[in-house]
């Protein structure tokens, strides 16, 4: 048994700082899906374009196939961020590839015939990354290719490493040479335990019948057999493997270059890319080459056995990351021992193909060709010095010791193994059909999800929904100020600022001050001859009092002279009482220093969203409303309503809660109702009279019904105020009939995009998108 290294454990015991950075690291993620139509037949079209080409997208990729869709994640700083990072992309996938699916096995769906496996399409026919495809097609067959998985990528803080060099290092040793060498350590103990990763990943032991034959297999269908004891096929011997097995030896870095450099040499792989083994060792630089990985050293390490886990929908759950995390802890604490690579390599190659084969019947393990030793007694062992480790030393003790825990359940229980669980959801609906429920689901709930960014909750809606766009296409993304919602786009050189996704360079400075005045606004607008309605303006709350002659009668409008988002708003289309006035008043003036009391015009407000001189979206806002029952008080009506999943507040959600406020309240007495009445059923009551979404109206996009004649008023307000990203707010009589009066009741320098995007009802726009094409017209289209 290979014990911890107890002079470097009391190291880390005794020094709380390198304890602490001892748990941090780099962490990042690749995961492949076959895409897939809803009967389970790869799907034979081509990468959505939305993506852009494979070589300028960062996030999405496609792998081997056209059909094989491949998400990479940034580099993060934790598990929970990178897990969060991967649901994103998940989430955006599901989102773009329209009726099909992201199939959650690792063992291929429905093929078509060999010939017919669409290889990757890139931008030129001799492009390196199609030419390297085409010579895995001709080595080992496109069908194998098809498999697919999670890639874990790791490194350890470099302050830790840098302070460990310091506190351990012999002094004749490099820092270059000490960082490469603590690597291989943990790579060597990864290749020996690989057994216990893939007992506890393995999640590919079913399989259709046209992808391979293996000769203990058991059919379970016509079309499906599974290995009844098996773990994982795509980890076995009938899996992705090297042609001819390949002895490379991790028990120096020097040693581990020269294998896989004679291994080239004497033409067995064409380049270290096709070194097909559970763990690489891996630098930052593009090149990917033996030669500059022996120049620059090992920068991090890549873990490439993990299954899909078909009951997840991000492929991978966050506590089987933290196990992976903590088994890279562990091997860099662990005592090598003294077996040369060469006597143990047969021993370790063969638990991996015997777990894979056979791990749920719990078969000895080889440690060496003399010896063996029980599973659960070899697998408890690792698991025992995890569980030090963290006793010793983990700070957040208890989450880690539940991730112990559920693996140890595995260990003693097989049945509770993801192979395990995946036979019976085979054996229960077949192989095809239950993967394409699961399918279905997690695409459903990614919908559900598609104006969320997982990290970025507390940020404003519409942040959010431009960054995952960016995402999309691969465009880098840096948060600047997450309070402030302020982002740092990049593509090359090409650097775009943006605050609360609309506000950017393209922006005149005194464009904004004038729409950020409505006084000033309506001036401008009516000189230009745009209809505005007549008001007046005041800074003073007793001299707005005393106006109240001069309106009575008259339908108007009470509002803050500078607010955003509806707030402070109160409406009179009927008569009012000199107290319904100066509550008014007194509520617009607790916004602004100033209030606007103009004229109403009668009709149905919409919000017209221009970009670069072109209408994008156009959305009807009906004011805050509840429709009584006959059985339940408004309270309870809105409180209703506002149990939708899709109402939030602070502009987190595409809808916002209904409030209770005293502009809520004022607006129920105008109707003689109370928060205690109980209107009748089919009764619509209104709570606010303006319509803003930010207020808890309903949205309804009316972009294609929406004559142009009105989008040419829409779009000359933009240009008359030199404004390039703009809300203009228009009330129409009639959409139908232009000789009606309109009104421009404002214009809005920092649309929010997130309602046209999900609106109440209606088509959901992709505002995000159209933003970034004007910021970056280099990747319009994508």
């Amino acid at each position: 048994m290979e014990l911890l290294n107890k002079q470097l454990l009391h190291l880390l015991e005794k020094d709380v700082a390198l304890s602490k950075a001892f748990f941090k690291g780099n962490f990042g993620l690749e995961k492949e899906n076959l895409r897939v139509d809803r009967n389970g037949h790869l799907a034979l079209t081509p990468h959505p374009a939305i993506f852009g080409p494979k070589e300028d997208n960062c996030n999405i990729k496609t792998d081997f196939s056209e059909s094989q869709v491949e998400m990479i994640t940034p580099v993060c700083g934790s598990v929970n961020e990178v897990y969060d990072a991967l649901h994103n992309l998940n989430n955006i996938v599901n989102n773009e590839i329209g009726e099909e699916l992201l199939w959650p096995s690792s063992n291929p769906a429905i093929l078509p015939p060999e010939k017919d496996i669409p290889i990757a399409v890139y931008k030129t026919k001799d492009s390196e990354h199609r030419v390297y495809r085409e010579h895995l097609a001709k080595e080992y067959g496109k069908k194998i290719q098809l498999l697919s998985g999670i890639h874990y990528n790791f490194s350890f803080a470099e302050d830790f490493l840098k302070q460990l060099y310091e506190k351990s290092a012999p002094e004749d040793t490099t820092y270059h040479t000490f960082k490469n060498q603590l690597y291989m350590q943990v790579a060597s103990y990864f290749m020996k335990k690989r057994w216990l990763l893939v007992y506890l990943t393995g999640a590919s032991p079913v399989f259709e019948n046209d992808f391979t034959a293996i000769s203990n297999a058991r059919p379970l269908n016509q079309n499906s057999s599974y290995l009844p004891t098996g773990m994982s096929l795509r980890n076995s011997a009938h899996g992705y493997k090297n042609s001819e097995p390949l002895n490379v030896k991790y028990d120096t870095f020097e040693n581990y270059i020269q294998s896989i450099a004679n291994y080239i040499e004497a033409g067995t792989i064409d380049s270290m890319r096709e070194y097909y083994n559970p763990i690489r060792l891996k630098n930052a630089h593009t090149d990917q080459t033996l030669e500059s990985l022996a120049e620059k050293g090992v920068e991090y390490l890549e873990i490439r056995s993990i299954d899909l886990n078909p009951f997840e929908l991000n492929g991978i759950s966050k506590k089987t990351l933290h196990l992976i995390h903590l088994m890279f802890l562990t091997a860099l604490l662990t005592n090598q021992d003294d077996i040369t690579w060469e006597t143990a390599a047969a021993s370790i190659e063969a638990n991996e193909d015997l777990i894979a084969r056979n791990g749920l019947s719990q078969p000895d393990l080889q440690l060496h060709p003399e010896g063996k030793i029980a599973f659960q007694e070899a697998a408890q062992q690792e698991l025992d010095k995890m569980q030090q480790i963290i006793e010793t030393l983990a700070p957040d003790q208890q989450h880690l010791l539940e991730v112990i825990s559920e693996h140890r359940a595995m260990v003693d229980d097989p049945q509770q193994t993801i192979a395990a669980k995946s036979i019976s959801a085979a054996q229960k609906d077949g192989f095809i059909a239950s993967n394409l429920a699961l399918a279905a689901d997690y695409q459903e709930k990614s919908y559900g999800l598609a104006y969320q960014l997982k990290g970025a909750e507390n940020m404003e809606l519409s942040t959010q929904i431009i960054w995952k766009d960016a995402l999309k296409r691969g465009i880098k993304t840096e948060v600047l100020d997450a309070t402030d919602n302020f982002l740092a786009f990049s593509v090359g050189d090409h650097i775009e600022y943006v605050k609360q996704a609309s506000k950017t360079a393209k922006d005149n400075y005194v464009s904004v001050l004038v729409m950020e005045n409505k006084v000033v606004t309506k001036k401008i607008l009516a000189k230009h001859g745009m209809n505005v309605p007549f008001g007046e303006n005041f800074t003073d709350i007793e001299t707005a009092q005393s106006a109240y002659p001069l309106f009575t009668g008259k339908a108007i409008v009470v509002k803050p002279k500078s607010t955003n988002y509806g707030w402070g708003i109160s409406i009179f289309k009927d008569a009012f009482t000199e107290k319904d006035f100066q509550e008014a008043l007194k509520i617009a003036f607790s916004y602004d220093e100033a209030v606007i009391i103009e004229e109403f015009i009668e009709g149905d407000e919409y919000r017209f969203l221009v970009i670069d001189d072109k209408v994008e979206a156009v959305l009807k806002r009906i004011p805050a409303n509840v429709t009584g029952d006959g059985k339940h008080t408004v309270q309870e009506l809105v409180d209703q309503k506002n149990a939708d999943p899709l109402r939030g507040t602070d502009h987190l959600k595409p809808l916002e809660k209904i409030l209770t406020g005293p502009e809520e309240t004022l607006m129920l007495s105008m109707q003689q109702y109370s928060w205690e009445s109980i209107p009748e059923t089919g009764k619509t009551i209104y709570l606010r009279e303006n319509s803003n979404i930010s207020t808890g109206g309903d949205s309804i996009d009316f972009t294609d019904q929406m004559p142009d004649f009105y989008k040419e008023i829409a779009i000359q307000c933009t240009q008359i105020v030199d404004a390039h990203i703009c809300g203009v707010d228009i009330i129409i009589p009639s959409i139908h009939d232009e000789a009606h009066k309109h009104g421009i009741i404002e214009l809005n320098f920092n649309p929010a995009m997130h309602m046209h995007c999900f609106p109440y009802e209606g088509e959901r726009k992709k505002i995000g998108d159209k933003i970034l094409d004007y910021l970056f017209p280099e990747k319009r289209g994508f």
